[in-house]
């Protein structure tokens, strides 16, 4: 119920704000599990795609944002879980692939922290695709969060994991698909 009510706070005040331009909801699939893997340019991105996308999502965040039992509270209610990017953080894992397993969406920020460009992303969201079988949606977010100034958020088109069914995962499957992922993702950082 949280959930719910958080978008639609979130929705209006990014709507009233900033100058929202968003494309390609059609890309997000109507059921079953996805990965949302977008760039991460500023604070505001999460509540971004909880604000804007289609379908309810987890999303993974650094543990230092849970120190504060409120906020700890607030972002658990909204759909938030920690990860500790300093660690193979296993509840972290079971949580990602828990909400795939029950044919939810999960948004991952592969770059681990803000950046301007996505091409240091890490090949975490590959790993959770593979073993899931779920696709992989593409979002790049441009623009500033200046007040009434441009945001753009474009999803792409879904990233299917079926051409690399029944390999192994191992490195080098990570970085070929990771070698689809960043440049869709790149393209989609141009703005609509």
């Amino acid at each position: 119920m949280f959930y719910w009510f958080a978008k639609g706070v979130l929705w209006f005040l990014f709507r009233l704000i900033f100058r929202m331009r968003i494309k390609g909801h059609k890309n997000i699939p109507k059921e079953g599990a996805f990965l949302l893997c977008g760039n991460h340019i500023h604070l505001f991105d999460g509540p971004a795609m909880l604000a804007f996308s289609t379908r309810r999502l987890s999303l993974m965040a650094k543990k230092e944002l849970f120190r504060k039992r409120f906020f700890a509270m607030v972002f658990r209610a909204a759909g938030v879980f920690p990860v500790d990017r300093k660690a193979t953080d296993l509840e972290a894992y079971r949580h990602t692939m828990g909400a795939l397993s029950g044919g939810k969406g999960v948004l991952i920020f592969s770059q681990g922290t803000r950046m301007k460009d996505f091409e240091n992303a890490k090949s975490g969201v590959a790993m959770f695709a593979l073993k899931s079988g779920a696709p992989i949606v593409p979002v790049g977010i441009s623009g500033s969060y200046r007040i009434f100034s441009r945001v753009y958020i474009t999803f792409g088109e879904p990233i299917s994991m079926e051409p690399y069914a029944g390999r192994r995962v191992k490195s080098e499957l990570l970085d070929e698909v990771m070698s689809v992922v960043i440049p869709a993702v790149s393209a989609l950082t141009k703005g609509i």
